[in-house]
């Protein structure tokens, strides 16, 4: 589990994790820039358009780490190793076993490392889409409303998340429109709109997905969960998200639902007034 490099990182390296800092495998990591630390941390979630107001820039993704002492811990809620960094004054007199680290770092140093695919402008990353938790898929609604006669529009039981006009997608799963994805323009969780006509009306007891802040391609928002392991489809997006690129979009499956994409380059700027 946990995010994934599709192409186009530059290199691998290895970097400490910043103080009592836990962090797994998958994670999407960065500086926190309000106190930078001696460390990389977990990629906080947005706060504000565009993460404009926390302003971390993502760094890379966690592919491993350099515990050997306890077999690599494993959580069974994110599905994924995980290390934790000791307290800053820790390392002064420790005999903990940490290895295989390569690059500039000293073979001895007695600190939790982790070994990251750098993300630049332009890497392509594969995100899990999840509903609040690993392994939760977002909701699949059924239509309680069909389209009448234009293949425009439909109602269905609650979303996930209240949609941002524009800034949305339904894909419907079931019925005589399966497979395809269209972009709402509606700002509901319930009743859902969009341009373009699907090819037949949506009838009563279809299935649907209706995804918050990701369209099926190019532009989107979207936000991650407090780890940095996935993209969240409970998030509200009215306010604070991350801007990406969508590359591919897949919502076929239930529980196998993904996305991949770059963020935009606003999320670099970790500088920016």
């Amino acid at each position: 589990m946990g995010f994934s490099v599709v192409h186009d990182s530059p290199q691998l390296l290895w970097v400490p994790v910043e103080p009592a800092e836990v962090i797994y495998t998958g994670s999407i990591v960065a500086v926190n820039l309000d106190a930078p630390l001696e460390g990389v941390g977990v990629l906080p979630v947005a706060v504000g358009a565009s993460n404009t107001t926390n302003k971390d820039r993502p760094y890379g993704v966690v592919v491993g780490n350099n515990n050997i002492d306890s077999n690599q811990q494993y959580s069974t809620t994110y599905n994924a190793e995980y290390i934790t960094q000791v307290a800053a004054g820790t390392p002064y007199g420790s005999t903990t076993n940490y290895a295989n680290v390569e690059g500039v770092w000293a073979k001895g140093d007695p600190q939790a490392m982790v070994q990251i695919a750098v993300i630049k402008p332009g890497t392509v990353l594969r995100g899990d889409i999840f509903n609040a938790a690993v392994g939760t898929a977002p909701t699949e609604v059924t239509v309680t409303t069909g389209s009448g006669t234009d293949g425009i529009g439909c109602t269905t039981g609650a979303t996930d998340a209240t949609t941002v006009a524009a800034w949305a997608t339904i894909y419907a799963r079931s019925g005589k429109n399966a497979g395809i994805y269209r972009t709402l323009t509606s700002a509901s969780t319930t009743a859902h709109v969009w341009l373009k006509a699907m090819k037949q009306d949506m009838e009563i007891g279809d299935k649907a997905v209706v995804l918050n802040g990701i369209r099926p391609y190019a532009n989107a928002i979207m936000q991650i969960d407090s780890e940095a392991t996935y993209i969240d489809a409970s998030a509200d997006l009215s306010t604070n998200y991350f801007k990406i690129v969508v590359h591919r979009l897949d919502l076929s499956v239930a529980g196998k639902e993904y996305c991949e994409f770059e963020f935009d380059s606003d999320n670099f700027c970790g500088h920016r007034a």
